[in-house]
């Protein structure tokens, strides 16, 4: 279930290793489920209780998504060696923040509580665009 840090921007993979250390400090132990997502994965993830069987798990199309930057990562605690999604959220929150994380449990349109990102300033928008000109 662990997930790769493979594709993540390097000073966000460093800022993930501050937080994960800064959990561990405070006795939190977690998982990276997810890091890194491409368009296509993305994509069908938006499909799941749309076009495809199954529950809703995403609001965000294939590119609208920090994970398809490598800017953004979803975790799981990991509690007597099983992994559970039921945490100390507000502690996650606090030290994410602290390690100039934004946090999913702060979003206003979709609590995402495993999930946090780094934007760097900068907005979906202007990433598609850098993207598009590189291609």
């Amino acid at each position: 279930m662990s997930a790769s840090r493979e594709g993540l921007n390097p000073e966000f993979a460093a800022k993930l290793a501050l937080f994960e250390k800064k959990l561990a400090a405070n006795g939190i132990k977690v998982m990276l489920t997810c890091g890194y997502r491409s368009i296509a994965e993305q994509n069908r993830l938006y499909a799941a209780g749309r076009t495809r069987p199954g529950k809703k798990v995403t609001n965000a199309r294939g590119g609208y998504s920090w994970h398809n930057y490598g800017l953004a990562a979803d975790y799981v605690f990991v509690t007597d060696g099983k992994v559970n999604w039921n945490g100390p959220w507000a502690t996650f929150g606090r030290i994410a923040r602290e390690c100039g994380l934004e946090w999913g449990g702060d979003f206003k349109t979709i609590l995402d509580r495993p999930h946090v990102q780094w934007t760097n300033g900068r907005t979906l928008a202007q990433m598609r665009q850098a993207a598009a000109s590189r291609k």
